[in-house]
């Protein structure tokens, strides 16, 4: 007759034999990470202007999703962070991107925040 310590031991190990196992055949099951789409080149831009009167808002930051299209254009420039003179100043310098050519079109984004800092301090 055995104790009930040591089948109570032997059936703990047993299951943290299976766990161990499971978690183990787990890994070997993950699917193989696709190769990372190559990172875009930005080759040019325009300047970023903002109209006399527009201010953007302490800490917030704004955000633009678009298109790079195979030519290395932008289409499709859009506020992520809603609608005001910042986003429309953003959009339209994002617009003025121009990206080394691709192989097909890439969504992208782009955040922006105003830092502003005294000067000669």
């Amino acid at each position: 007759m055995t104790s009930p310590v040591g089948s109570t031991i032997r059936v703990r190990t047993v299951l943290a034999a299976a766990a161990l196992g499971a978690l183990l055949s787990g890994c070997e099951s993950l699917p193989a990470r696709a190769p990372s789409a190559p990172e875009l080149q930005l080759v040019a831009a325009g300047e970023l202007s903002l109209p006399g009167g527009c201010e953007p808002s302490s800490g917030a930051v704004y955000r633009v999703g678009y298109v790079v299209e195979p030519d290395g254009r932008v289409a499709g420039a859009t506020s992520l962070s809603g609608a005001g003179c910042v986003q429309d100043a953003l959009r339209s310098w994002v617009e003025s991107f121009q990206y080394a050519p691709l192989a097909g079109p890439r969504p992208a984004t782009i955040d922006w925040m105003a830092v502003t800092a005294a000067r000669g301090g």
